[in-house]
């Protein structure tokens, strides 16, 4: 990247990655402000899981 004089750093470097709020208990993937859980007792499932447990009667 070209460095422009008198341009802050902060401004050019990327965020830095959020922490997971939470896991799912089922595939244990990381879990992130706003993305979908359902807890059962306690139990947490990602929407992944979750839609793969759901069957049509």
């Amino acid at each position: 990247m070209e460095h422009i004089p008198g341009y802050d750093d902060w401004k050019t470097t990327p965020p830095d990655d959020p922490e997971p709020v939470a896991y799912c208990d089922d595939c244990g993937h990381p879990l992130f402000e706003g993305d979908g859980i359902t807890d059962i007792f306690g139990y947490h499932w990602c929407d992944e899981c979750l839609a793969d447990k759901r069957r049509i009667l």
